[in-house]
C-alpha cells in the first residue's frame, strides 16, 4: 500500500506543478515486467522508473508510464524478471582482473567433450604455438559424462600446435606435451613425469609461477586497464554490479583506479586494506596501520574500506584440516583486530572450521568489552563448520557470515551433517550474505552460488544439502542482495529496488521464483544496469 501511495503523490505533484513534474520525469521507464524489489516485504511490482543514477518510482504498469514525457525511453519488458543487481561479498577481484582479457573460462560445463572442443576452438582462434590457460573456476567431478581430470593424450589431441596448462586448484595442474616441454625443466623438483603435477599449495605457487612465465600479462597501464574491463564485462554480463575484494596482494589497483577516475569503471568496486602480516613484528605494523589510516577510503563507486580476509596471515584454516593454532597466532590476530576496534575499522574474517570461529568470537567478546564492536558488521567468512552456540554469540555481538559457493568441491558433507549449516544460520536470525569466493576454488557466477543454495546441488548434480536444508529462493536472493548491502555500509543506496535508491538491476531471461530449481543456474542476464547506465546487453535485449 506504501508503493502506490507515493506513486500517486508523486503523480498529484506533478499535476500540481507542472514544471516541477516536466523536471523529474524518468529518462528510463521499464514496464510490463516481474520486479522483484526484495525490499522488506519481497513486494513484487511491473515497471520501474529511472532518472540519472537513481530509481524515480517503482509500481504498476498503468501508475508508472504516465511519469514519461517525451524525452522519456520506454522498455517493454514482455514479462521478463527484474532483481536487483547482484552483489558479491567476498571474491578475489584484482587477482582476476590479471587473467580475464586471454584466459578460457569453463565455469558450469559439464561435459568434458564440450571443454576439449573448447580447448581445440581457442587454439584455432590463437594460432600456432600460442599458450591455452584455463585458471581454476571447475572441477574434476564436474563433467558429467566423464568426470576425471585431463590426460596429455586427450590435451595433446585438442591442441596439438599449442601449448596447454589447466591450473584446478592451487596443487594440481594439467598439461599438454607441449606445455610439459617448457614447463617440466622449470619444477625439476615438482615433475614426476606425465601430464598431472600434485603437490602441496605453497609448492604449487612455484608450479603457477613457472607458467605463468608465459602468460601475455599487459605492460602498460592502458594494456592493465583493458584487462580490467574484459573482467568487468564478464562480471556485469553475470548480474553482478558490486564487489568486495577479499584481499591478498595480488597488485595495482592503479588501472580500477585510472578507470574510476576516467567514469568507465562499470560497476562498484571496494577492497580490503592491502597488507600482509605473519610475524609479531608485522602484526604491530598492521596495528599501527589501523591506527593511522582512516577506515573507509571510498566514495560510492570505488575504493578501500575494512582488513581480511586474513587479518593476520597464519591464522588460516582450511576445511580438510582442524590443527589448532597456537596462543601466539591468536595473540597476533587479538592485537590486530584489537585495534581495528578502536578505529572503527570493518572486519572480514577467514574461518572454516568451528574451532577456528569458536576461538575468534571469544577473543572479539573480551575486545568487544573494551571497544564495542557492534556497529562495525564485522564479516566471518566461509563458515563451513560452525555451530550452532558459535552463531548466536556472533549474532549478540554484531557479527554477520558470509557463505561462498562450493559447487566445485569434492567435500559434500562432513561427518554427515551440513557444510555450511546454512538452514541453521538463515534460522538463527543472523545476517549474512552470499558470495562466490572466486576465482580460483568457484566459479564467481551469482546464479550458480544461487542454484546450489535454493537446489541443494553442486556440479554436475551431486546433492550437497537435503530438502530440509535447502533456502527458499527469496532466502537466497536477499542474501545476494539486500543483507550484501547492509554488510558493505551501503543499504540506503544498493540491494533493493526502490525509490532513491541507485538504479543497479539485473533484467533475466527466465524467472528466478518459479523456474524449475535446476535451472536457477542456467539463468542469463539479458540487460545489466548500474547507476542508471546499461553495462550488458544480450543479443536479444530490445535497444
Amino acid at each position: 500500500m506504501q508503493l502506490k501511495l507515493n506513486i500517486h503523490a508523486l503523480l498529484a505533484l506533478c499535476l500540481l506543478l507542472p514544471g516541477l513534474g516536466s523536471g523529474q520525469a524518468p529518462d528510463r521507464i521499464l514496464y510490463n515486467g516481474k520486479v522483484l524489489t526484495v525490499d522488506r516485504d519481497f513486494s513484487v511490482a511491473s515497471a520501474i522508473a529511472i532518472r540519472g543514477e537513481r530509481i524515480l518510482a517503482v509500481g504498476e504498469t498503468d501508475e508508472i508510464r504516465p511519469l514519461a514525457d517525451d524525452d522519456t525511453a520506454e522498455i517493454d519488458l514482455e514479462g521478463r524478471t527484474v532483481i536487483p543487481g547482484l552483489i558479491d561479498n567476498h571474491i578475489h577481484y584484482l587477482r582476476a582482473t590479471n587473467f580475464a582479457a586471454y584466459e578460457t573460462r569453463i565455469h558450469g560445463v559439464t561435459s568434458r567433450g564440450e571443454v576439449l572442443a573448447r580447448i581445440s576452438s581457442r587454439a584455432k582462434e590463437l594460432g600456432p604455438g600460442r599458450w591455452i590457460f584455463i585458471l581454476g573456476g571447475w572441477s574434476e567431478q564436474q563433467f558429467a559424462d566423464a568426470p576425471g581430470g585431463f590426460t596429455r593424450e586427450e590435451l595433446d589431441e585438442a591442441a596439438p600446435d599449442n601449448p596447454v596448462f589447466i591450473q584446478r586448484t592451487y596443487s594440481t595442474f594439467y598439461m599438454n606435451s607441449l606445455a610439459v616441454d617448457q614447463i617440466a625443466p622449470a619444477i625439476p623438483e615438482l615433475y614426476e613425469g606425465g601430464s598431472i603435477v600434485r603437490t602441496n599449495s605453497q609448492d604449487g605457487r612455484t608450479v603457477m609461477y613457472a607458467a605463468l612465465e608465459h602468460f601475455p600479462f599487459a605492460e602498460t597501464l592502458e594494456g592493465r586497464m583493458d584487462e580490467v574491463r574484459a573482467f568487468n564485462d564478464y562480471l556485469t554480463s553475470m548480474g553482478v554490479t558490486t564487489v568486495y575484494d577479499a584481499g591478498y596482494l595480488d597488485g595495482s589497483y592503479d588501472p580500477v583506479e585510472a578507470l574510476h577516475e576516467a567514469g568507465e569503471l562499470s560497476l562498484r568496486v571496494f577492497y580490503a586494506a592491502r597488507y600482509w602480516a605473519d610475524t609479531p613484528r608485522t602484526a604491530i605494523a598492521a596495528a599501527e596501520m589501523l591506527d593511522r589510516e582512516e577506515p573507509f577510503q571510498r566514495d560510492e563507486r570505488f575504493g578501500m574500506f575494512g582488513i581480511g580476509e586474513h587479518v593476520y596471515g597464519l591464522l588460516h584454516d582450511s576445511p580438510r584440516s582442524n590443527e589448532p593454532f597456537s596462543d601466539d597466532i591468536y595473540a597476533a590476530w587479538h592485537l590486530i583486530i584489537r585495534a581495528a576496534a578502536r578505529n572503527g575499522w570493518y572486519v572480514n574474517e577467514h574461518a572454516m572450521q568451528g574451532s577456528t570461529a569458536a576461538r575468534m568470537i571469544s577473543i572479539s567478546e573480551e575486545v568487544s568489552k573494551e571497544y564495542p564492536i557492534g556497529d562495525l558488521r564485522w564479516s566471518l567468512g566461509h563458515a563451513n563448520r560452525i555451530s550452532e552456540e558459535t552463531v548466536h554469540r556472533a549474532r549478540d555481538l554484531g557479527w554477520n557470515i558470509t557463505l561462498a559457493n562450493h559447487t566445485l568441491s569434492g567435500q559434500l558433507r562432513v561427518d554427515g551433517e551440513p557444510s555450511p549449516p546454512i538452514r541453521m544460520i538463515q534460522d538463527s536470525g543472523i545476517l549474512w550474505g552470499l558470495g562466490s569466493d572466486g576465482t580460483i576454488v568457484a566459479t564467481y557466477n551469482p546464479f550458480h552460488t544461487l542454484w546450489e543454495y535454493t537446489s541443494g546441488k553442486v556440479f554436475p548434480d551431486r546433492v550437497k544439502f537435503e530438502a530440509d536444508e535447502v533456502l527458499t529462493r527469496e532466502e537466497a536472493l536477499i542474501a545476494h542482495t539486500r543483507s550484501n548491502a547492509y554488510i558493505l555500509f551501503m543499504e540506503d543506496d544498493l540491494g533493493t529496488l526502490e525509490a532513491g535508491k541507485f538504479a543497479d538491476l539485473v533484467v533475466l531471461d527466465r524467472d528466478y521464483l518459479t523456474v524449475p530449481a535446476n535451472e536457477v543456474r542456467e539463468i542469463r542476464p539479458v540487460m545489466t544496469m548500474v547507476g542508471g547506465e546499461v553495462v550488458h546487453e544480450a543479443a536479444d535485449w530490445p535497444r
